[in-house]
């Protein structure tokens, strides 16, 4: 993957220092915004004054955490939160979330966690560094903040990292894309050209039965296969968004 590095437009010392030292961790060109035009097929990276974006094929990629406040508010107001919910958190679980994504679920349940912590895997090395600098943005809600620091990232394929690693979890969490997007979601589309779109498989779901001591969980949509294909203990969700969670109790 071909990447470019550069800047907002009329960009601080700060925001040009930041794009130098990035472009020379992630071994590619830095341009002066002033001096770029994009090459079809280069994924862009934009250094802005609060985090940094990403463009390819037409779609900007950001983190902003809205998701995760406005459910975090919706669950405070009484509503169900389904993955929460099938999550049964006690408050001091080690979690496993491994399709971290832009990361709005990670925080919430983090938030959850006053004890405890999420690691989080992440395939695309591109999305890992826009969600780590957004979370170290000074403009973040003080809950987010503080969930934050709760949150461990890694860069890696979480088929990979479940069948290397001895770690044990209380929880572990996967949200594979969907095999039925929704492409009406103007969040996920700008997700798409970034993602990993491996599905998950019953061999991943026996590793992570003998890492995980109480549940794992899987989100998908009803009209996906894995509801069909896997035998979950219980299976909570929306109707109305088409999600549900699958649950395995160990």
């Amino acid at each position: 993957m071909r990447m470019v590095v550069t800047t907002a437009h009329k960009p601080d010392q700060q925001q040009v220092n930041r794009a130098k030292s990035l472009s020379v961790q992630l071994e590619c060109r830095y341009v002066p915004r002033r001096h770029f035009k994009p090459i079809k097929d280069e994924v862009v990276i934009i250094v802005e004054r609060d985090g940094i974006s990403a463009m390819k094929d037409g779609k900007r990629l950001f983190f902003h955490p809205s998701l995760a406040v406005l459910r975090k508010s919706n669950f405070e107001l009484g509503q169900r939160d389904y993955l929460i919910e099938s999550l049964s958190l006690c408050g001091n679980e080690k979690v496993l979330d491994c399709t971290l994504g832009l990361g709005s679920e990670a925080i919430l349940i983090a938030h959850y966690l006053p004890e405890g912590k999420v690691k989080c895997l992440e395939s695309s090395k591109i999305i890992k560094m826009i969600v780590e600098y957004g979370l170290k943005a000074e403009n973040l809600p003080d809950w987010i903040a503080d969930a934050s620091k709760s949150i461990e990232i890694l860069e890696g394929d979480y088929k990979e990292f479940i069948r290397n690693t001895e770690e044990k979890f209380d929880c572990i969490y996967v949200d594979p894309m969907f095999e039925h997007p929704e492409l009406k979601s103007t969040a996920m589309n700008s997700l798409r050209p970034f993602a990993d779109y491996s599905g998950i498989t019953s061999e991943d779901l026996e590793i992570m039965k003998g890492m995980a001591t109480k549940r794992i969980v899987v989100k998908a949509r009803w009209n996906d296969s894995i509801f069909e294909k896997y035998r979950f203990d219980r299976v909570i969700g929306s109707l109305k968004s088409n999600i549900g969670y699958g649950v395995i109790e160990l």
